[in-house]
């Protein structure tokens, strides 16, 4: 009895021992994708300019939204650097005289990115002359 256990333990020693040569492949394409993400990383961060966030604001759309309108938005950064806590303000002008104004607040931008949000207002923007800005964000 004692001899086939001993049997047994060297039987699993044996096919531990043995890794399948598919395993060994799999290993190394994980290896190659690893050093490779690290490898653009750091080329990445080595060569690039470090241009300031370039932040633009479109508007993408204007709905009822219960007793008020929403302006839905996007912000685009094209810098190669993230803005934080970006402010983006829109105005409805009626002439030189501005009947109502929102702001909004993306918690960041990250680097060639685009995000959005939106801004609620009390008139409807349609009848106003709407005027949507970035007005400022932190360095994160």
């Amino acid at each position: 009895m004692a001899e086939e256990k001993s049997e047994d333990v060297k039987g699993n020693e044996d096919e531990r021992k043995s890794t399948p040569f598919w395993e060994w492949i799999i290993a190394a394409l994980g290896l190659v994708l690893v050093l490779g993400a690290i490898g653009t990383t750091f080329y990445r961060a080595t060569t690039e300019d470090k241009t300031p966030p370039q932040l633009e604001v479109k508007i993408d759309l204007i709905e009822q939204s219960g007793a008020g309108h929403l302006v839905k938005f996007t912000v685009v950064n094209t810098g190669n650097q993230t803005a934080a806590a970006v402010a983006v303000e829109g105005e409805l002008k009626a002439g030189a005289e501005t009947a109502e104004t929102s702001g909004s607040t993306l918690a960041y931008s990250p680097a060639n990115s685009r995000r959005r949000g939106g801004l609620f207002f009390t008139k409807n923007p349609r009848q106003f002359d709407l005027q949507i800005r970035v007005t400022g964000y932190e360095e994160p």
